[in-house]
């Protein structure tokens, strides 16, 4: 008798989207991540190497209201 139990078979997930909604964003923007705070604040995490900060996003006009840039040799991904 094995000891070892087959792998569960696999299965697929479909999902779905509605567009409910267009707002302006910085498009020169490398956008690494995105979360909102319980005041529907929009924080998003963006840059390359040496260009990496963290920004609180104005929705309605995509503009930075606020920015910490991450150190040069730190690299910022997600949120």
């Amino acid at each position: 008798k094995s000891l070892v139990e087959p792998a569960p078979k696999a299965s697929t997930y479909v999902s779905s989207f509605e567009v409910i909604a267009e707002h302006p964003h910085d498009s020169s923007a490398f956008t690494q991540g995105l979360a909102f705070d319980a005041a529907g604040r929009l924080y998003e995490s963006d840059g390359l190497f040496g260009r990496s900060a963290v920004r609180r996003v104005d929705v309605a006009t995509g503009h930075s209201i606020a920015r910490t840039a991450n150190d040069e040799h730190i690299f910022g991904e997600g949120i």
